[in-house]
């Protein structure tokens, strides 16, 4: 007995392996609550037509995300970039695909009691066993509005940031983590029965769900803002939630804490793009640039050394803000070097 079925599932493996390196096969998962959808199955079958030739396009990018007006549902269809050759065979092998991420994502959310677009379903297309094109259809949100101009200081409205903070420690404390917790993943709309804010997260591929810990769920709230006033207003509310409603013990101290990991990430995106655009310029123009950028560093780390004059230190100073006002300040959005180095005007020297 034993022997006939470890042969019949040899037999399976074997059929899974030859169906896994056929020239062209459809995985198609639909959540339940739409199996019996016509209009949407019917959809689904032919994604990759209607996603070509129809839709109103939102966004084109990395991912394509389009919206589609169905008999009876309002939908939102993205479409992720074909990985490379590598991470196709490592998606289609050894981890799920952004797609799958994102549909088992979204629905933990949802059982964990908040919210994200509904999602519906999830499509991936393989060539030969390798992961080629993947689409995630969820729920198209009418009236929901962008945490955006919020939290890049644009717009004021203490209420909304007050309670976002709140909602942020709320879904810390369920063990939510959001890795890329940015204003663009975050919407919100105003219930006016129950008079209050509610908050969905979308672009779910990347998370975790893992317990409350101090050092990950602070730095998690790096991203939200370049603007150190709404960071700092949104940082001491989260404190204020955690320490009186969880009794989580928190202090000022965690304030500093938070906008420290701010501070960094922040200067990281702004190496990153003043790098960037040094090397989209001109060949000599590039190499002056890369030039320019090290002395920049040389001279911050020459200015660490105690034993050097003030003449000295001021004129490596003088040489440094000269730099970074010609190639990084407009990168700086956050001012962090303006407000740990005090750079300032262009010298005349």
């Amino acid at each position: 007995m034993t022997k006939s079925i470890n042969f019949a599932t040899r037999l399976v493996e074997v059929h899974n392996m030859r169906n896994f390196f056929k020239r062209h096969t459809i995985k198609t998962v639909i959540a339940p609550e739409y199996e019996t959808n016509r209009d949407m199955l019917e959809f689904v079958d032919k994604i990759q037509e209607r996603f070509n030739g129809e839709g109103e396009l939102i966004f084109h990018g990395r991912n394509t995300l389009k919206r589609f007006e169905l008999k009876n549902d309002d939908i939102i269809v993205k479409k992720f970039a074909k990985p490379n050759f590598i991470n196709s065979i490592v998606y289609a092998a050894f981890r799920k695909s952004k797609a799958e991420r994102s549909y088992i994502n979204s629905r933990e959310i949802i059982e964990r009691g908040f919210r994200s677009p509904t999602p519906i379903a999830y499509i991936e297309e393989y060539k030969y066993g390798k992961l080629s094109d993947s689409y995630y259809i969820c729920e198209y949100l009418k009236k929901s509005n962008s945490m955006r101009p919020y939290l890049d200081g644009i717009e004021k409205n203490d209420a909304l940031l007050m309670a976002f903070s709140r909602y942020t420690a709320e879904l810390h404390c369920e063990g939510i983590l959001h890795k890329d917790y940015s204003p663009g993943n975050i919407l919100w709309e105003y219930d006016e029965n129950s008079n209050a804010y509610a908050f969905y997260l979308v672009d779910t591929n990347r998370m975790k769900f893992v317990e409350y810990n101090d050092k990950k769920y602070l730095k998690n709230l790096s991203r939200l803002s370049f603007s150190s006033q709404v960071s700092t207003f949104i940082a001491k509310e989260y404190v204020a939630y955690m320490r009186t409603v969880k009794h989580m013990p928190m202090t000022s101290k965690t304030v500093e804490t938070i906008n420290e990991y701010a501070d960094c990430f922040f200067l990281r995106k702004t190496y990153k793009y003043a790098l960037r655009n040094i090397l989209k310029q001109p060949f000599l123009l590039r190499i002056k640039g890369l030039w320019d950028t090290g002395r920049f560093f040389i001279c911050k780390n020459l200015k660490l050394c105690k034993k050097l004059s003030k003449r000295i230190a001021d004129t490596l100073f003088s040489v440094e803000n000269n730099i970074y006002i010609r190639y990084i300040y407009q990168y700086d959005t956050r001012k962090v070097l303006i407000r740990r180095c005090n750079y300032g005007e262009i010298s005349k020297k």
